[in-house]
């Protein structure tokens, strides 16, 4: 084997862990939750939902981080 050939090996085994371990952190994939996105916003447009502004996204993000790290 030439050393490209391992390189090319190492490196397909390194993607291969990533993304494992990027798939078990990710509830859904990137499609899915632009879709939920897109639902939740048309939702807000329509009424049925109370639109939220960008000061309560940042309170509720902060809110999440400090209770993951309970």
């Amino acid at each position: 084997m030439s050393k490209k050939e391992d390189e090319l090996k190492h490196i397909n085994k390194e993607e291969q862990a990533m993304s494992a371990v990027i798939n078990q952190a990710r509830p859904c994939t990137i499609s899915e939750s632009i879709i939920e996105s897109c639902k939740e916003v048309k939702s807000m447009r329509e009424g049925r939902t109370p639109k939220r502004s960008l000061s309560e996204l940042f309170a509720n993000i902060e809110k999440w981080s400090k209770e993951e790290e309970k």
